[in-house]
Formats: structure tokens, C-alpha cells, sequence
């Protein structure tokens, strides 16, 4: 009976959790979920077991699939139609994911030969990090301590808070959501360090600046009037009705800000703009490269690379706009 991918999913996200060197945090999980449900929704396209699009009461894609579909043909015209529908960033990733999980069922003795062999993924083209100047900064955050007019989910404490945090942090969305009051600690010395746990369940420690605290703290004091004393362990933001703030529900929040004050929208997901434009003010303000990898929690100097070529970048730009160059040209018209 041919084994269905379901289950073998499964256990091939726990053995990345458990038993990779890096591990593997829930975040993650779910992306190597949802590639690899992306490939089986293909499969199951290519001869009609799932419909297109799918309809509510079909089986999931993981579900129809089974090792048996796992050909060199099937995933070559599987890898078409991801190909020509997604961006080159997604699509390498999604062949990075399948790659490892045919390599553990060749492992398990599932399958006998790596459909994946001759795929060449896209390369990722290089798309140097924008960031905000700081006119669009300040707009941004007049946009977040704004006063909803009328709109229940807006909470002016809560937002500026998450603001305050993202500007000075640097924090990935899902690092920004998955904080606790227990993840600011208080030196004796008055300072306050935001622990952070990041990518590859690494931990880093964040100093934060006191208008950002002023303004956590602020949130908290309502927080704890809506909804009574929390716990330091659970999540410090929440949405209006006692809920965790999720990722989504952060960058929607973020995408408001940006309508409101007519900043430009970043590339990528929208709280992220805010972890670029941190970096890219460190750089311009001469901190080392290894410095702001530390803060950022990159694996490798290679990727904080990336914004001093794009602060590089910034500086040549801003050296065309130089008033000798129309000086030089009204001479140059004179001979």
C-alpha cells in the first residue's frame, strides 16, 4: 500500500526540530509545512485528485499525495507551475524544502531515487534592504500614536508600544510577537535588556532605550486595568479582546501606518521595514558590522553585509545630488 505524505511530513518536521544542530522553532515548522504543501497540491492537480482551485470539503493536499508521486516527472511539472506563479525567493526556498525531505526518505528507505536531482533552482536575485529616512520614520510614528476614530481594534498604547520596540529593536515580527514581560530585564543599574529568542532557538540580548520602555510601560498599565495582573510568562501584546498579537495581526498594523503617513511600502513583509531601517541607522552611525550582527541575530556577517552595501549604495545617491553638478554642467554649456 503506498505510504500517503501526511504522516511522513510529520516526523520529518519533528527529526528537523529535534535532531538538527540548529533545531527548528514553530515559525519555521510551518513554513516547511506549507512548502511542502504546495508541492502535494500540485501533484494532486496534475492528474485531477484535487480541484482547481480546491473546494472547502476536499482532503488535504498531503493527504492525496503519496512517495509513489514522488517521480522525477511528476516533480519536474510540478516545479513548472511554481516556477511561472511565484516569486524566485519563494521558489528556492520551496525546492530547498523538498530537497531535504526526499533526502529523509531516501534515508527511511522510502524512496529510491531523488526527484529533486536535476531541479536547478532560480537564483535569489540580490534586493539590497530600503528602510525609512527619518522624515517617513516620523510620519510612521505619528500614524501609530494617532487616536482611532471609531475603530474597536485600535488600541493607541498598544500600538505605540509595538512601535517603540520595532524602532529601536531591530526584531523580527515573530520575535516581536512571541515576547513576554519576562523577556525585559532591569539592571540594577536602571538599564533594561530585551532577551530574545530568534532564529535557530538562539538567544540574544537587546539593550533598549528608556523612551521605549516609557512607552511599554505605558502599555502595560492599561493592559493590566483591561484585562488584571498578568502572568510574566505570557505574551506581552495583545489585541484588544485579550488575545495574543499574531504576525499577521502586527503587519496589518503596520500596513495601517504606512496608508496613514504615506511612507514608502517596503518590500517583503511590513514590519520587517522597521528591523532595515534600524540596521541601516547603525551602520550610518559608524557601529561595526559585527556589532549590529549581534544585535540583528544574523547566523553570519555575510547577510549584516548586505546593508553596508546598500548604505553604500545610499551614499552615492545622495552624491549625484550635489548643486556643483549643476554648476559644472552650466560651465560645460559656456564653452
Amino acid at each position: 500500500m503506498a505510504l500517503v505524505l501526511a504522516p511522513l511530513v510529520e516526523a520529518f518536521l519533528v527529526d528537523r526540530a529535534t535532531l538538527t544542530r540548529r533545531g527548528l522553532t514553530p515559525a519555521s515548522q510551518g513554513q516547511y509545512r506549507q512548502d511542502l504543501v504546495t508541492w502535494a497540491r500540485h501533484l494532486a492537480e496534475l492528474d485531477g485528485r484535487l480541484g482547481d482551485p480546491p473546494t472547502p470539503d476536499e482532503p488535504t493536499p498531503l493527504s492525496l499525495v503519496t512517495v509513489e508521486d514522488l517521480t522525477e516527472d511528476r516533480v519536474k511539472n510540478a516545479y513548472r507551475l511554481i516556477r511561472t506563479t511565484e516569486a524566485p525567493s519563494t521558489v528556492q526556498r520551496r525546492v530547498g524544502t523538498l530537497r531535504l525531505f526526499c533526502h529523509a526518505l531516501l534515508l527511511e528507505g522510502h524512496l529510491e531515487v531523488d526527484p529533486t536531482l536535476r531541479i536547478e533552482a532560480p537564483t535569489r536575485p540580490e534586493r539590497l534592504p530600503a528602510g525609512w529616512d527619518d522624515a517617513e520614520l516620523a510620519r510612521l510614528a505619528a500614524a501609530a500614536r494617532a487616536v482611532p476614530d471609531g475603530d474597536s481594534r485600535r488600541w493607541p498604547a498598544r500600538d505605540w508600544a509595538a512601535f517603540a520596540l520595532l524602532a529601536t529593536t531591530g526584531l523580527r515580527a515573530a520575535e516581536l510577537c512571541s515576547l513576554t514581560d519576562r523577556s525585559l530585564h532591569r539592571e540594577p543599574g536602571g538599564e533594561v535588556v530585551l532577551q530574545v529568542i530568534g532564529k535557530g532557538n538562539k538567544q540574544r540580548n537587546i539593550p533598549v532605550p528608556p523612551e521605549a520602555i516609557s512607552a511599554v510601560d505605558s502599555y502595560r498599565a492599561e493592559r493590566d486595568a483591561r484585562f488584571g495582573k498578568q502572568d510574566p510568562a505570557t505574551p506581552l501584546l495583545r489585541l484588544t479582546n485579550g488575545s495574543t498579537l499574531s504576525r499577521s495581526s502586527l503587519n496589518n498594523l503596520v500596513d495601517r501606518w504606512i496608508r496613514l503617513s504615506g511612507a514608502d511600502k517596503q518590500a517583503g513583509e511590513a514590519a520587517h521595514g522597521f528591523r532595515h531601517t534600524f540596521a541601516k541607522g547603525l551602520i550610518r552611525q559608524g557601529v561595526p558590522a559585527p556589532t549590529v550582527q549581534a544585535l540583528l541575530g544574523h547566523s553570519s556577517l555575510v547577510t549584516t553585509s548586505i546593508y553596508l552595501k546598500s548604505t553604500a549604495n545610499d551614499t552615492r545617491d545622495a552624491s549625484l545630488l550635489s548643486p556643483a553638478r549643476r554648476i559644472l554642467a552650466q560651465a560645460s554649456e559656456q564653452r
